[in-house]
């Protein structure tokens, strides 16, 4: 499994902000309650998952009755490694495939080898993919029409 839910929830939420920015050219402030409803997520589950976003500083929040939730910095600049890394920590991916302690270059284990490869892609992935990247393929989901039929 690449992400946790509570990850996958976060991705989710952040790339509705993401959406927001790009598609209104501003950082607009939105609730839990309407990210919630929006992307189907249980509202306290997405209100804790916020408060560690918060403290990451991957976004902002506001209270007040025009309060919310926006993005700290432009979704160009937040990867998916990032929240990853934020929300699930990124251990996994450095360690051994069967969860040998001492596994390593040097003393590798039989899978070492592969891990290490598929390890790599996957950090790389994560790197360079942004929310930005993220929202432009939901968008563009969004807006292709369906196939027609013949």
């Amino acid at each position: 499994m690449l992400y946790s839910s509570a990850c996958e929830y976060a991705i989710r939420a952040l790339t509705h902000l993401a959406l927001e920015e790009t598609e209104f050219h501003q950082k607009r402030m939105r609730s839990v309650k309407e990210i919630a409803e929006r992307e189907k997520i249980p509202q306290p589950f997405l209100g804790k998952i916020f408060q560690i976003l918060v403290r990451a500083q991957v976004v902002v929040s506001s209270k007040g009755p025009y309060g919310g939730f926006a993005l700290a910095r432009s979704a160009t600049t937040i990867t998916l490694y990032e929240i990853r890394a934020v929300v699930d920590g990124i251990g996994d991916l450095e360690r051994c495939a069967i969860g040998l302690p001492t596994c390593s270059d040097e003393s590798p284990c039989p899978h070492h080898p592969e891990w290490k490869q598929l390890k790599r892609q996957i950090k790389d992935y994560l790197q360079k993919t942004t929310l930005y990247d993220i929202a432009g393929a939901v968008r563009a989901r969004q807006i292709t029409p369906p196939p027609t039929k013949h």
